[in-house]
């Protein structure tokens, strides 16, 4: 196995037509899809991480490009200046390097949060008593309280010991607090937290690509949305116009305040306008699919989406080299005497002329049989 741009390719296009169809039914319909997002949401993380690992599994399959991707290669192939060090290998440490600085800043930032936080707990006696109840309905562990002397937005944080952090001079009535905490618990109840850390990850190992920032927003704005849904239709008497008007009164004072939201939490409300335009347009219709056209529509999607996820885990759209050098005027011409292939085993092969890469094969076709073979690792020996 070779680190290769092949699954790069192969998953950065299933990827973003997949945000594209997310982006239309999350922003253009009436109609909270919830399980079609959440399987669309699953498959781009699990095409994300298979994106994070740009090599040819033994289990994968090729399909070779011979015009556009070698056209759009090739610059890669070459060395950088005198040096030996390729551009492709540059290109993957500059990736890689930056993904393992910020992911050790995402742990320190945990680490940082939950230790101002441990200043913050504040004891069941001396919160509300309706704050105490609902905090304590959690099945799992009861939550603890933090309170922050800022007008942040109510938040739940804490993989394992979760914690509910809520501004302190923040005006709730006990009706508002209930919805908040509901809302927040909600969150630890369905693992919410997880999930969001993953996607955390799968940002900072993919920090420059910005489909990927606009899908956390998208994720996030999912995860919000299925609490939402959940509280509406687990209460009968449940008052959507005073849970919308809640919603838009915290994002209101979190966006005077001007504080950095910490994205290492699950936030009540945010400030971000398309954020709340979604949400509070989705709670106010509240509408879920109930015809069976719908139904079938969803179950379609879904396959077709699970198609793309298999199809970018097995396959791979690989460049070819083989056929761009033709031997005419002004071409070279690869011999015994100027040019070696590397056997790098799984059928993958690297010509060598005049000892500079000239390209790469997954077979040594009958024209190239006569030049020196050689395994990965054994000595070269060039003839002068």
């Amino acid at each position: 196995m070779e680190i290769t741009f092949g699954p790069f390719f192969t998953c950065f296009i299933v990827t973003f037509f997949l945000t594209v169809y997310l982006h239309m039914i999350m922003h253009h319909t009436s109609v909270f899809h919830k399980r079609t997002i959440e399987f669309s949401l699953i498959g781009i993380l699990i095409i994300l991480i298979r994106m994070s690992a740009p090599l040819n599994f033994p289990f994968t399959y090729s399909f070779h490009s011979y015009q556009i991707l070698p056209r759009i290669m090739d610059f890669t192939t070459e060395n950088i200046g005198t040096s030996q060090l390729r551009i492709d290998t540059l290109i993957f440490a500059v990736w890689f390097g930056g993904a393992f600085v910020l992911l050790v800043q995402l742990l320190i930032q945990y680490i940082r949060l939950h230790h101002a936080l441990s200043a913050l707990y504040v004891k069941s006696e001396n919160v509300s008593a309706c704050l105490y109840e609902v905090s304590q309905k959690c099945p799992d562990k009861p939550i603890r309280i933090a309170l922050v002397p800022y007008p942040i937005s109510p938040a739940i944080t804490g993989l394992l010991h979760p914690t509910l952090i809520l501004p302190d001079a923040a005006n709730f009535s006990d009706t508002e607090l209930e919805y908040i905490c509901r809302h927040e618990m909600q969150h630890y109840e369905e693992h919410h937290l997880w999930f969001a850390l993953l996607m955390e990850i799968v940002c900072r190992i993919h920090w420059w690509n910005p489909l990927v920032q606009h899908l956390k927003k998208e994720f996030t704005l999912f995860l919000e949305l299925s609490n939402d849904f959940f509280l509406i239709h687990s209460d009968p008497k449940f008052n959507v116009t005073d849970y919308a008007e809640l919603i838009i009164k915290t994002a209101r004072n979190v966006q005077s305040a001007k504080l950095a939201e910490p994205n290492r939490m699950m936030h009540f409300a945010i400030s971000d306008t398309s954020v709340l335009n979604t949400r509070i347009h989705f709670v106010l219709n509240n509408q879920v699919n109930t015809s069976h056209l719908r139904h079938l529509q969803g179950l379609l999607c879904r396959v077709l989406i699970f198609t793309m996820v298999i199809f970018s885990i097995f396959c791979v759209l690989e460049p070819n080299f083989q056929e761009l050098y033709p031997v005419t005027d002004g071409a070279v011409e690869l011999r015994k005497d100027n040019a070696y292939i590397i056997d790098h085993g799984d059928n993958q092969y690297t010509i060598y002329y005049e000892g500079q890469f000239f390209g790469d094969i997954d077979h040594i076709p009958k024209e190239l049989n006569k030049l020196p073979l050689y395994k990965e690792g054994e000595p070269i020996y060039e003839n002068n």
